[in-house]
């Protein structure tokens, strides 16, 4: 499964170089907690893609490889709020350029344009990208019900960390 979505990923961002990086094991976590609820879900086999000819870069992940403390609450994001079944990953598609990723970002069903502050940095060979920001929850059609509106945050912020290694290597 994680090598076709690798392949989609690869062939989906059209990257064509010699100066690929790839990981299949980037970092992503969200949290959409508030004061009465602590609503937090990590994943480590997110895929990224980076041409670094090109400065073009892809991210994708599967909803349900996100992990919570509690059963339950996994249960209630899969099912109620991202629909995984419906829906089952997110991506972005786009380039990295002076200090910020611009592209597309697909969740829930729903694409679009952002521009976010990012780093991305040349490391024994490798390239570490990081990036953190906050997105609306309405933006991407996740509907949040009257009973638990208090519990869970309007925004998630997002993190990711992904060290990405060249292809021939």
């Amino acid at each position: 499964m994680k090598k076709l979505l690798l392949t989609a990923l690869l062939a989906s961002s059209t990257i064509v170089s010699a100066q690929q990086y790839l990981t299949r094991e980037a970092q992503l976590s969200f949290d959409a907690g508030s004061p009465l609820e602590d609503i937090e879900a990590f994943t480590e086999s997110g895929s990224a893609v980076f041409d670094a000819s090109s400065g073009k870069i892809g991210v994708q992940v599967l909803m349900t490889s996100f992990q919570f403390k509690r059963a339950l609450m996994q249960e209630h994001f899969n099912e109620n709020y991202v629909e995984s079944e419906k829906f089952p990953k997110a991506s972005f598609k786009g380039y990295y350029n002076e200090g910020k990723v611009t592209g597309e970002l697909s969740i829930h069903g729903v694409t679009k344009e952002i521009s976010v502050p990012a780093s991305l940095k040349e490391e024994n060979d490798n390239f570490v990208l990081i990036t953190a920001f906050d997105l609306l929850l309405k933006d991407y059609n996740i509907e949040i019900p009257g009973a638990v509106v208090d519990k869970i945050s309007k925004t998630a912020s997002i993190e990711v960390r992904a060290t990405l290694k060249s292809v021939g290597k």
